[in-house]
């Protein structure tokens, strides 16, 4: 559950540190951003379009650490966007709990039947996720050979060693 928990923050911290840097649609904020995507566009005719983020790069990774062949991949590529997939669910649903949490606070006092019912939603949430990670993990563990396994095992264990 730790490593879960240690993955699941990684993710939101990602997600922190690229929320106030670009805007929705591909465009990024700040003076010195915006004149070189300006300058790009101008260059090369077009917007570069985005590598497809972190859990693609993490799963290109895996694939190839773990020396997988064609069929393997398309059960670990399913799997990985199913995964991806719940994680912006439950990232939007997190981000919607903003609000209730606003309102809660905003009173004289706290108001505890309102986060009670915030937090029992978050729970919700989270169990989903859960469900959707263990599911992504059972398929992938199917997929890989013993010696796989093994491998991707003594890659878990150590501090770092998916980079």
């Amino acid at each position: 559950l730790g490593f879960l928990f240690g993955t699941l923050c990684f993710f939101m911290l990602v997600g922190l540190l690229k929320a106030p840097f670009c805007h929705p649609h591909g465009r990024m904020h700040g003076f010195h951003r915006e004149r070189w995507g300006r300058h790009e566009r101008r260059r090369h005719g077009r917007r570069r379009g985005r590598s497809g983020g972190f859990g693609r790069a993490a799963t290109k990774v895996f694939k190839r650490r773990l020396d997988v062949d064609e069929d393997q991949a398309d059960l670990i590529d399913h799997a990985s966007k199913d995964l991806r997939n719940a994680a912006r669910e439950f990232a939007s649903a997190m981000k919607a709990g903003k609000a209730d949490l606003a309102a809660a606070f905003e009173g004289d006092d706290v108001d505890d039947a309102a986060l009670a019912a915030l937090f029992a939603t978050q729970d919700e949430e989270i169990g989903r996720f859960r469900k959707e990670l263990i599911s992504a993990l059972k398929q992938v563990h199917a997929v890989l050979d013993p010696d796989q396994r093994d491998e991707a095992v003594s890659w878990l264990e150590k501090s770092g060693g998916w980079a």
